[in-house]
């Protein structure tokens, strides 16, 4: 059963902090990517992180990102997404609803999302994490578990014309009856199927990119340039 394909968004106000880079322990890598996982306190859960370039240019890959609406035709397993609150370029809160296999039920998010520059490691971020305690009165579906994130980072770093480095940092705890041990088993994967498919999205779909966006995006080269 492919748990965590169904929790790809359930794939970063939130954390740009040094304690993400401590106490990961590597695994073999997958399609290229480096593989990371780490304990987290409080859960039986572990955190997961996974590295490398993706071929695709890093505009497309953020317009694609930022487009809310629509993003259930190329995302795996997600049902539904929806903008709650645009506060503007760089920071929005969205709903999800993810698909999960039968007979468990879809899990459902909240999460604040906003794109931060991180000069010294010269990434762009693409933060998120769970606000639904905030919105306690957001009409859910019915036969859903309201998932929770303690942190998401996505980072980007352009490395040439049409290669992007990304490094995605995540805890995810689906909640619900799902056993730890299965939700780390099969945790390791869903970063990798989320980075296949952005990739092909952003080489087929290229979006215009927002000012907001395109002026952070010149700030991190300038940065690189140092």
């Amino acid at each position: 059963m492919k748990i965590v394909y169904c929790l790809i968004f359930l794939l970063p106000c939130c954390v740009l902090a040094s304690n993400l880079d401590k106490g990961w322990k590597k695994h073999p890598s997958k399609r290229g990517y480096s593989v990371y996982t780490r304990e987290e306190s409080n859960s039986d859960i572990v955190g997961i992180r996974v590295e490398g370039v993706v071929n695709a240019p890093i505009e497309s890959i953020l317009s694609n990102m930022r487009l809310v609406e629509g993003s259930e035709k190329w995302t795996p397993a997600l049902r539904k997404k929806v903008t709650i609150k645009n506060t503007s370029d760089l920071e929005a809160i969205t709903y999800t609803l993810n698909k999960m296999p039968w007979p468990l039920w879809d899990r459902e998010l909240i999460l604040h999302n906003i794109l931060k520059l991180d000069k010294e490691k010269k990434l762009l971020y693409v933060l998120s994490k769970s606000v639904h305690k905030d919105y306690p009165n957001y009409p859910k579906e019915k036969e859903t578990i309201m998932a929770d994130i303690r942190y998401s980072n996505m980072g980007f770093r352009p490395i040439g014309p049409n290669k992007t480095f990304i490094e995605l940092t995540a805890f995810v705890d689906p909640k619900g009856s799902i056993p730890a041990w299965m939700v780390n088993f099969y945790q390791k994967k869903w970063p990798i199927k989320f980075l296949t498919a952005i990739e092909k999205r952003a080489n087929v779909h290229k979006p215009p990119l927002l000012p907001g966006i395109q002026a952070m995006l010149d700030d991190l080269r300038s940065v690189m340039k140092k």
